[in-house]
């Protein structure tokens, strides 16, 4: 998710990622766990067959990405209070929901890395544009991240439930993965968050699954 205006105290991480005593012990730990990230080659084959183009090949990439272009971390209070990260391209900076703000849960630490991965998809653009097909694009890195950590960590988020799990990770893989040729329910949930997009922005070229999105939220319009 983008958001332009925002209002946060930042806790601020250096370029080249050499954390100073009183930068946030959080977000170190998810960058930490956000380098580890790796995809599997079916799931890679399985998102681009459903129109979903993720903006980086790993998390090494990712986090690579975030150290060579200056791109702040911070926790912060964001437009949209049910968002858990958004980019906020006038301050080159990912914000993370500042309920996060201080977590020790490692299940929580790995669905924050994810987190930052979607938002580094955004901020790869290096544009104030976005569009449905960016969204999925990015919402492909969260749900790989996402995979790769139950696949590594064994049970890790058996009985995670907060809303965090429920309307972020946990739901997105669900969602992605569900046995539904048509993807109806992954169609609706985008079209609810993102509908409202244009299906192309720069870099992102809408397939057929974005421009059905965009066709189900003018539905969902006209009807309301």
């Amino acid at each position: 998710m983008r958001v332009q205006r925002i209002n946060f105290s930042p806790v601020r991480l250096s370029s080249n990622l050499s954390f100073k005593a009183n930068d946030n012990a959080t977000i170190t730990r998810a960058l930490e766990e956000l380098k580890k990230i790796k995809f599997d080659n079916n799931d890679l084959i399985y998102m681009r067959s459903i129109g979903a183009n993720p903006p980086f090949n790993n998390g090494l990439e990712a986090y690579e990405f975030i150290k060579n272009n200056n791109v702040d971390i911070h926790f912060g209070k964001l437009s949209f209070e049910d968002a858990h990260a958004s980019w906020d391209f006038s301050k080159r900076a990912i914000l993370i929901n500042e309920r996060y703000k201080n977590s020790t849960s490692f299940p929580e630490i790995l669905a924050l890395s994810s987190a930052i991965f979607h938002e580094a998809g955004h901020a790869k653009d290096d544009d104030g544009e976005n569009s449905i097909q960016e969204e999925l694009d990015c919402l492909a890195l969260n749900v790989l991240g996402h995979k790769y950590h139950k696949k590594a960590h064994k049970d890790v988020f058996l009985g995670q439930n907060s809303f965090l799990f429920a309307e972020g990770v946990s739901l997105y893989e669900q969602l992605f993965y569900r046995f539904d040729p048509t993807k109806s329910a992954l169609k609706l949930r985008v079209s609810e968050k993102y509908g409202y997009l244009q299906p192309t922005s720069r870099g992102h070229v809408a397939g057929n699954f974005a421009k059905e999105v965009k066709k189900i939220a003018g539905q969902n319009a006209a009807f309301n």
